[in-house]
């Protein structure tokens, strides 16, 4: 009976196994899922950006991803950190690289192309563009294409290299440069600028699967692969908010203003937190201040603290924020040929960029100057004499107490008790004691007619 009931048992306990043992001993089960670890690229790129992607590479090839996929969306940026990257992928033998432009509206210009085009197999998602290379310059007549050789033919060959290393039309290049020319979605695919066009990055691994890269020769098997979004240290996160050439251009001339007003009103520590301020702004530019701009921040400097130490009319002050803002204007690290980002971005930063500077730059000339006039007023003690005051909680004769007038609490003493809330006058200061009494004190003495006509003297000579 015993022997039986372990038998049947065992039967339901198999019964109810039975499913779970034929999905895991199934070959879909026992092969395991693909992942592709997925990057984001979606700002001007500098220096944070090759510290990213290096940390993304390193991270797909320990863990032995599928592959490493790159979403772009960015106007352009740095030329030498561009080109730092390509190399980082080409160099990267064992991880294919695959870029992707997207979603629906998203752009890769300039410099961003360039990365796109150095990828080991390139997509761009339908409503997206790629294009403007061509370097420009905002000054005083707006947008300005660089047209010296030396630059556009060092984009040209950047290019050019790229295309040419991926097995892509090498003929592109001169037209991206010197043409300005744009390609959307389908245009690329059709000229041999990219080789797919998907919608979503799913959709990009499951058409990529089964093709072997032109320069690595590397198979792809990313059929049906999970995307798993890469997460970068501490560390990158901290120099991609730094190194964003409009975060680091403000944090430079907010230390720069804070470092004036601590020089100019001691006692506040904002030279200190200024000081601070400036070595951050300095790490995201990486020391790249421009000579004029720099000579333009010392003079603004010198004109604002000599407007704080004889002030005037306001014009070494003014003098001094036109100067720093110009000093801004020069800093914008986008000027060619460190830079190749698009027009829009550039005028869309250079507003960024000065109205706060112009902002911080009139606050504190207003705050210094409020400052300044305080500490030069004279004393007003003496003038209190005669005005009234109210006892605070009463005060005994010959012992201090506490009134309150204008708004203030003195300590007090009175020749005679005084109730609390009576109305008392001032008849003389020791210190910090007012001397009061309940009747006013008898008005002054007139003067000697010698004393006024001195006095007369004096204030029309003044």
């Amino acid at each position: 009976m015993k022997a039986a009931s372990t038998r049947r048992a065992r039967i339901v306990l198999l019964i109810a196994l039975a499913p779970i043992l034929l999905v895991a001993l199934s070959p879909a089960a026992r092969a395991q899922r693909p992942q592709i670890l997925f990057a984001i690229v979606d700002g001007a790129i500098d220096r944070s950006t090759v510290d990213y992607l290096q940390e993304a590479i390193d991270e797909a090839r320990v863990r032995q991803y599928a592959a490493l996929m790159i979403r772009f969306d960015t106007p352009g940026g740095g030329l030498a950190e561009t080109v730092a990257i390509a190399e980082m992928f080409n160099n990267a033998r064992d991880v294919p690289i695959l870029g992707w432009v997207g979603p629906a509206g998203a752009h890769a210009w300039s410099a961003g192309t360039i990365l796109l085009v150095s990828t080991d197999l390139a997509a761009m998602a339908p409503g997206t563009t790629i294009g403007s290379v061509q370097p420009v310059e905002v000054g005083p007549g707006g947008v300005v294409p660089v047209t010296d050789e030396k630059i556009i033919n060092a984009v040209v060959g950047a290019i050019a290299e790229e295309l040419s290393l991926n097995g892509r039309n090498v003929t592109l290049a001169d037209a991206f440069v010197r043409d300005n020319l744009n390609l959307n979605a389908t245009q690329a695919q059709a000229v041999g600028a990219t080789e797919l066009v998907a919608s979503s990055p799913s959709e990009f691994a499951d058409l990529a699967n089964g093709r072997t890269t032109v320069y690595k020769g590397l198979s792809l098997a990313t059929a049906n692969a999970e995307i798993v979004t890469f997460s970068p240290s501490a560390r990158v996160r901290l120099l991609e908010i730094l190194s964003d050439p409009l975060v680091a251009s403000l944090l430079l001339i907010l230390g720069i203003y804070l470092v004036i007003f601590g020089v100019t009103t001691p006692g506040h520590g904002a030279e200190i937190a200024g000081i601070i301020i400036l070595l951050l702004a300095l790490i995201g530019l990486g020391f790249s201040v421009d000579p004029i701009a720099l000579l333009l921040f010392i003079v603004g400097v010198v004109l604002i603290i000599i407007e704080v130490k004889t002030p005037g009319h306001g014009v070494f002050g003014i003098g001094g924020i036109i100067a720093i803002i110009l000093a801004a204007a020069f800093l914008a690290p986008l000027r060619p040929p460190r830079f190749v980002v698009s027009p829009d971005y550039q005028v869309v930063f250079l507003a960024s960029l000065l109205t706060p500077t112009g902002f911080f730059g009139g606050f504190l000339l207003f705050a210094v100057y409020k400052v300044q006039q305080v500490r030069r007023q004279k004393p007003r003690v003496g003038e209190m004499i005669g005005e009234g005051a109210t006892v605070v909680d009463g005060l005994r004769a010959g012992e201090k107490g506490y009134v309150r007038t204008r708004g203030e609490l003195w300590q007090a003493l009175s020749d005679q008790d005084q109730p609390a809330d009576a109305k008392v006058y001032i008849h003389g200061i020791e210190g910090i004691t007012l001397h009061v009494a309940a009747s006013p004190p008898p008005p002054p003495a007139p003067a000697p007619i010698r004393q006024r006509f001195a006095s007369l003297l004096r204030r029309k000579a003044a």
